[in-house]
């Protein structure tokens, strides 16, 4: 396929895949908006509209042997609509509704409407839509909008009448007070000279004065009536149906946008397809962990059980195939759930018969204290350590890779052996004895004499020295909580592993619900019976 398509399919499924999680609240929040706006609509009053067309036309000619044109001059859109909604011609619109002959009491509620409008200046009965060039010619349409067919027929034509009539008057304004202006200069003529010098002078104005009136008669506006209203066949308004349309599909739009612009913002893991989008194949999906206390007795049967054996599964082969089967198992962020994973996978390994070592790199933010019954565990030599009490025993994993020939594990499940993350609160990282370069032949040592080592090791982000103990290993398994793992972290986390030439055989999705304690907090609510053991070099 070429290549257009194919890009543009693959971010269709991305988009989809974002609008996923919220399409039942996108479809409710469409839906109502879509009820609310039909059931709203249907409830408002009708309103009909009904239009006259005037043309303004220019071209006016000199009256003869008179300094004024025969026609007024063009009046601009702005002045139309102040026209419109003055007082003057407000009443005289009112004054000529009756003869329209609608029922008194339409044309009393109209005049008590159109007044109340005058009052506010705020026209919504009458309007004005222009339609002129830069000569002011072109055609204006006089709107008149009512709750009935008739009533708003009736106010289009008495308002295109009292603005024609208004157009007349404003051009015969100027003969007549040209005229009355020559009467006046006649007037005092007769009284300041005698009649034989004045009669010419006289006669001359009084000539202009008739010719004047003649054109007070045949004078003519800029505007003229090209369309009368007709009574409108139905309402413009309310339109249930499109507004309805409308509102559903701006609500979808919209509610679209705004989960978009929230996931772009938060963008949290909210399903396996997040992680795959990464190019993080889903290992296992596990479900609530519940209590931390007894999440390993938990992983023996039900659900949990179940999800853990998946994730078995599918590590296996990718353990078989590794030059040693050590797996570093990590989350981008605290909280993620990573020695819940451990400690459960440990044990689903034990019950399928196989010997697992774990190690716990968290340092004081270990969780593997609290998941393990250290306080009756055994205490076993790592291979390749002996058992001499002259030298002393290493029983943690600073001690084990400083010391490796005395380092000894305890023995916490039948198959199961944990070398515990060093207690000194003062220490930050990973143990120093893992930069060594001498911690990857101890790993493959201790390897020998296990099928799977898991090694609990802190967050990249927090602690990108954590990569130091990958080398060497089958890789890296990152664990993200569903809700609390953020996709641009995961995405950092990888390109760390990438630089570090450390291979992410996969991701493991977790969904924690509180109870998670880190650190001192965490072994403040260790149940009684459960405090961690003394090793030997304590006893």
């Amino acid at each position: 396929m070429p290549p257009g398509p194919v890009q543009d399919d693959i971010e269709l499924r991305q988009v989809l895949r974002h609008l996923r999680p919220a399409a039942v609240g996108i479809a409710l929040a469409t839906v109502l908006a879509t009820t609310g706006t039909y059931v709203t609509q249907r409830g408002q009053p009708r309103v009909y509209e009904s239009v006259a067309s005037v043309m303004s036309v220019t071209g006016a000619r000199d009256a003869a042997d008179l300094d004024i044109t025969a026609s007024a001059p063009p009046v601009t859109p702005t002045a139309i609509d102040e026209v419109l909604h003055s007082a003057a011609l407000v009443g005289d619109i009112i004054g000529r509704l009756p003869a329209a002959g609608l029922p008194a009491e339409q044309t009393d509620a109209l005049a008590t409407t159109l007044r109340a409008e005058l009052r506010t200046r705020e026209f919504r009965h009458l309007l004005v839509r222009s339609r002129v060039d830069q000569q002011q010619r072109g055609v204006y349409g006089i709107v008149a909008r009512a709750d009935r067919a008739e009533t708003a027929q009736a106010l289009a034509g008495a308002a295109a009448r009292s603005l024609l009539a208004w157009d007349a008057q404003r051009a015969r304004y100027r003969y007549v007070v040209a005229r009355q202006a020559l009467e006046a200069r006649i007037a005092r003529t007769g009284t300041l000279l005698p009649d034989a010098e004045s009669g010419g002078a006289r006669e001359q104005l009084i000539r202009t004065v008739w010719q004047l009136k003649l054109l007070e008669v045949t004078a003519t506006g800029t505007l003229t009536l090209v369309a009368r209203p007709v009574t409108p066949d139905g309402p413009i308004a309310p339109r249930p149906t499109r507004d309805a349309a409308l509102a559903g599909l701006l609500t979808l739009l919209s509610s679209a946008a705004a989960t978009l612009l929230v996931q772009a913002v938060r963008r949290r893991v909210r399903s396996a397809a997040d992680l795959e989008s990464l190019g993080l194949p889903v290992l296992g999906d596990l479900p609530v962990t519940g209590p931390l206390r007894d999440v390993v007795l938990r992983s023996h049967s039900g659900p949990l059980h179940a999800a853990v054996g998946f994730l078995r599964v599918q590590l296996l082969p990718l353990l078989a195939q590794a030059p040693q089967p050590v797996l570093v198992v990590c989350g981008a962020r605290a909280g993620q759930g990573t020695s819940t994973v451990v400690a459960t996978l440990a044990a689903n390994l034990s019950d399928s018969g196989l010997r697992v070592l774990i190690v716990d790199a968290r340092g004081t933010a270990s969780r593997q204290r609290q998941l393990w019954p250290l306080h009756v565990a055994a205490w076993v030599p790592l291979p390749g350590a002996q058992v001499n009490p002259a030298y002393g025993v290493a029983t943690t994993l600073s001690g084990a890779c400083h010391d490796p020939l005395v380092a000894q594990v305890a023995r916490v499940s039948g198959r199961v052996d944990l070398l515990p993350a060093d207690t000194d609160e003062s220490a930050t990282g990973l143990p120093p004895g893992v930069h060594h370069p001498a911690f990857a032949a101890q790993l493959r040592r201790w390897s020998a004499g296990y099928d799977a080592v898991l090694i609990d090791a802190p967050p990249l982000l927090e602690q990108p020295d954590a990569l130091a103990a990958a080398p060497g290993t089958a890789g890296v398994l990152l664990v993200a909580d569903l809700g609390t793992a953020r996709s641009p972290e995961l995405e950092r986390a990888l390109t760390l592993a990438g630089a570090a030439g450390v291979p992410v055989l996969g991701s493991v999705l977790t969904r924690q619900r509180g109870g998670a304690t880190t650190g001192r907090s965490a072994a403040a609510r260790t149940p009684p019976g459960l405090e961690p053991a003394l090793s030997p070099d304590q006893r």
